[in-house]
């Protein structure tokens, strides 16, 4: 009896993650839809990232009277300043993903008065904000890939490419952490409401201790202990170590170690907070009220 019921129960789990697979496929194809409809807006978000980086680069140039620093080799062995900002930039484009896409995914359905309709159905509330952040990050990678081609290209920096595969392993990890701080923000929509107040007391804490721009040597004591508590510290770090051959404050297994288990807390986490807030939030049936 045993020997036939087991693959009953293995076609069941399976019929039930292709399920999930394609609801969170299916969110990501509506919200490509729907950003299409809007093509100057569309378009517009792939130069935006520009106009946020350059300044990086003017007050670089202002400080250090020129694109290359001995000082800034003696901290990170790296001497490029253009290099170096434009990884740590490039990278922590993704904290945008977690904070704002995700978090505003949930406000987005309450403004369009489709929330409820959407958690009625037949799949976990999450699978929602699973589709989103699948759409958020090739979204977000597409954007990245333009901009690396275009910054490489214009200011001819040469990375090693022998150190990619890594670096899209570093950054895996650091993505997957970043999604439970999604989470957290997409649950904490349900009953705040105006969600923006977390998402950005979060990302300017998270940008003012991750070394996007300077190494973090310069942080003081305290903030530079509670960068190690953050993905993007590491992610950053191991994406410059392996594209550009920054010396690593702490070893490469260590990194790996820390970031596998900060997703596994930060995941947990969200997670968690989601479903109390979800929870909160129907039994104040507050989940269509703007």
């Amino acid at each position: 009896m045993r020997e036939e019921r087991q693959p009953s129960r293995l076609w069941r789990v399976k019929d039930r993650v292709f399920h999930y697979l394609r609801a969170i496929n299916a969110e990501n194809i509506k919200e490509w839809r729907i950003e299409l409809k809007y093509k100057p807006d569309f378009i517009r978000q792939f130069f935006e990232p520009f106009v946020y980086l350059f300044p990086y680069f003017l007050y670089g140039f202002a400080l250090l009277g020129g694109r290359y620093s001995e000082h800034l080799r003696s901290l990170t062995g790296i001497s490029d300043m253009i290099a170096y900002t434009f990884i740590g930039y490039l990278f922590i484009g993704f904290l945008n993903t977690a904070c704002w896409a995700m978090g505003f995914s949930l406000r987005k359905e309450q403004w369009f008065g489709t929330l409820e309709t959407i958690f009625v159905a037949p799949v976990p509330r999450w699978v929602y904000v699973a589709g989103m952040a699948l759409h958020s990050t090739c979204h977000q990678g597409l954007i990245m890939l333009i901009q690396a081609v275009v910054i490489t290209t214009f200011f001819a920096i040469v990375l090693q490419t022998s150190g990619l595969f890594l670096s899209l392993v570093v950054v895996l990890l650091m993505l997957l952490g970043l999604y439970g701080l999604g989470i957290i923000v997409a649950g904490l929509t349900i009953a705040l409401k105006q969600w923006w107040v977390v998402s950005e007391a979060l990302a300017t804490l998270i940008v003012v201790v991750t070394p996007i721009a300077y190494p973090l040597a310069v942080l003081p004591f305290v903030l530079r202990k509670v960068s190690m508590f953050l993905p993007t510290t590491y992610g950053i770090i191991g994406v410059r170590h392996f594209l550009l051959g920054e010396e690593l404050v702490v070893g490469l297994p260590t990194i790996i170690l820390r970031l596998s288990i900060i997703l596994v807390v930060w995941l947990t986490f969200g997670m968690l907070v989601f479903l109390i807030m979800d929870r909160f939030g129907r039994k104040r049936g507050s989940l269509s009220i703007y």
